[in-house]
């Protein structure tokens, strides 16, 4: 039987490093990881051998146990406040694009929710008490001095959209978010009507260049991780101030489709697929696990 080349790789720098190969751990994969560079694929393929290698042997392959989540911290990244502050809220179709994010960044950024779960909250999973505390799934949402940094206001000002877009139309928010002007107090204070929204309401939806919803289901999981490492990239500049009048009809695109970050969400498709292929439980295991052993070879 053939031996996968990746395998001899990995087993001769761990000779070279006087290490063993099989049994091996987190702390020497990291190191070979950082040692021997690749691209991501590669890197996945890699791990996929180095864990097929250990079953068949019957080894124990002692890898983290626990997956980082879905918000991205550090150097280079924006925190929540700084994200929230810097997704639009007025403007057609920036205010749109911008307020879906702004929830999306709340269900990563404070309430740490999987990329799975936060595609599935529903309605029914978000509460207003009668104090106007904002809590998901249980998860209370802080309410921040800055109305744009707010977490519990980004959720609301997102469902006011949906609210106004099932009562009255496309049109009707198009018009709105066209004419809006944030006048610096707390959305998340008002009585919200979310619960009046129909129960299969999809509140996570894609949205085209024209500002309408493909709201039958929501976005992909590769879609998630795109936005959000858009929206929290610190080196992005902060995008322009919305003009007074409405833009015409497809004149402005969603910044967050531009082909640079589509290209970074082929790469995320493609470790979701590889991931796949490795671990049947989780497409996104074997992703995360990376990113924890670059963690570890980082220290």
């Amino acid at each position: 039987m053939s031996v996968s080349p990746l395998w001899v790789l990995f087993q001769d720098w761990c000779t070279a490093a006087g290490l063993p190969a099989l049994p091996t751990n987190a702390e020497v994969i990291a190191e070979f990881f950082r040692e021997v560079p690749a691209a991501p694929a590669t890197r996945v393929k890699r791990l996929q051998v180095i864990r097929r290698i250990h079953r068949d042997a019957g080894a124990s392959l002692a890898l983290p146990a626990s997956v980082p989540g879905l918000w991205r911290e550090g150097e280079g990244w924006l925190d929540l406040a700084g994200t929230l502050a810097r997704c639009p809220v007025r403007g057609w179709t920036a205010g749109l694009a911008g307020r879906r994010d702004g929830y999306l960044a709340v269900l990563a950024g404070a309430c740490r929710f999987t990329r799975e779960q936060a595609r599935t909250v529903a309605a029914a999973d978000i509460n207003q008490d009668r104090e106007a505390n904002w809590s998901i799934r249980g998860i209370p949402l802080a309410r921040t001095p800055e109305p744009e940094a707010c977490p519990a206001c980004a959720v609301a000002r997102w469902l006011d959209v949906l609210i106004l877009w099932e009562d009255r139309g496309r049109a009707s928010v198009r018009s709105w978010l066209a004419g809006c002007r944030p006048d610096g107090e707390h959305a998340c204070l008002e009585p919200s009507g979310h619960l009046g929204l129909d129960p299969g309401t999809v509140l996570l939806p894609a949205i085209d260049q024209h500002g309408w919803l493909a709201d039958w289901e929501p976005v992909t999981a590769r879609t998630v991780s795109a936005i959000l490492a858009y929206r929290q990239d610190a080196s992005r500049p902060p995008a322009p101030e919305a003009p007074d009048r409405p833009e015409r009809e497809g004149q402005v695109r969603e910044d967050y489709q531009r082909a640079s970050l589509e290209e970074l969400a082929g790469i995320l498709d493609e470790l979701d697929a590889k991931a796949a292929e490795a671990l049947r439980d989780s497409e996104a295991v074997i992703e995360e696990t990376l990113a924890m052993l670059e963690r570890i070879g980082g220290r």
